[in-house]
């Protein structure tokens, strides 16, 4: 988890007003990062307590060696997976749900990758505001995409929501103006799963080097940063009604996972802050 820094330190070595002009409102929260800010580790560095399990073809208990744990770090298919080079694919999950929070956690790539994908690009992803349906692949959610070269674009699994648009380069954020477009992009259907699929405005992710992501998500907005940048911005994010799938309502909060999909990748210093009334109205008028 991201250490603390003590304001009082700083002030004393004459850092503090320093700190302040020079760093964004972001970085500031990230140097401040840890218990006295709210921050609550989701994965604590020694076991899977929280999470659940599920890997396509294998079911709800690893035996194949897909995840380890060293030195406060998650290993997705890293050495100790001993597979015959085709790897099912899959995703760790919290088994609580959550909504209005600021996710962070670090990445960085390994270099396996296996069967059907040993010749693409190396892939994973956050999945969010995920349904609780359990034993699915892809329960319906919103992907924070982590993929090389496309690291921070969504894509909506049978959700929909309204892209901020790319104003000047930069995505729309942190409020989506009424005389703006209302209408949803057709999703595109491939078997029993729908897609919207809006890619990021800017490109920010190393390939050789660990990664930061942040993921701001309140009411029924989200916005993916990569290494301190926003790049991604969704509104008016929905799901169909469980009790009528014809109708929608608002999708506001759900699990959180981490997909398993045929790459070596590392997780580390996951932590979830939650967000008060005053930190959202922190973000809408730009001062978070």
């Amino acid at each position: 988890m991201p250490q603390p820094i003590s304001r009082r330190h700083l002030m004393g070595m004459g850092l503090g007003g320093a700190l302040a002009t020079a760093l964004s409102p972001i970085a500031m929260r990230q140097a401040q990062a840890g218990p006295e800010a709210g921050w609550i580790p989701l994965f604590n560095g020694k076991d899977l307590s929280g999470w659940t399990f599920f890997q396509d073809g294998v079911g709800d208990t690893d035996t194949g060696g897909v995840l380890d744990i060293q030195d406060g770090t998650l290993h997705v298919l890293g050495p100790t997976f001993q597979g015959d080079g085709k790897v099912g694919f899959g995703h760790l999950a919290t088994a609580q749900e959550y909504g209005n929070y600021h996710l962070r956690l670090e990445f960085k790539w390994g270099e396996r990758r296996f069967a059907p994908r040993r010749l693409a690009k190396r892939n994973s992803g956050i999945l969010y505001h995920m349904k609780a349906t359990r034993g699915v692949l892809y329960p319906d959610s919103v992907e924070f995409q982590v993929e090389e070269t496309d690291v921070g674009d969504a894509i909506m699994i049978n959700t929909q929501a309204l892209e901020g648009p790319n104003l000047g380069g930069t995505a729309l954020w942190p409020s989506y103006p009424p005389s703006f477009p209302r209408e949803y992009v057709p999703p595109i259907k491939a078997g029993p799963i729908e897609r919207q699929w809006f890619r990021k405005t800017g490109d920010f992710e190393r390939l050789d080097s660990w990664n930061q992501l942040d993921l701001i998500a309140f009411g029924d907005q989200a916005a993916h940063l990569v290494n301190g940048r926003i790049v991604t911005t969704l509104f008016a994010m929905r799901t169909r009604r469980e009790d009528n799938p014809a109708e929608w309502r608002s999708l506001t909060g759900g699990r959180i996972a981490l997909e398993i999909e045929a790459a070596e990748i590392s997780f580390r210093n996951i932590v979830l802050r939650p967000l008060s009334d005053n930190d959202i109205k922190a973000v809408r008028d730009g001062s978070y």
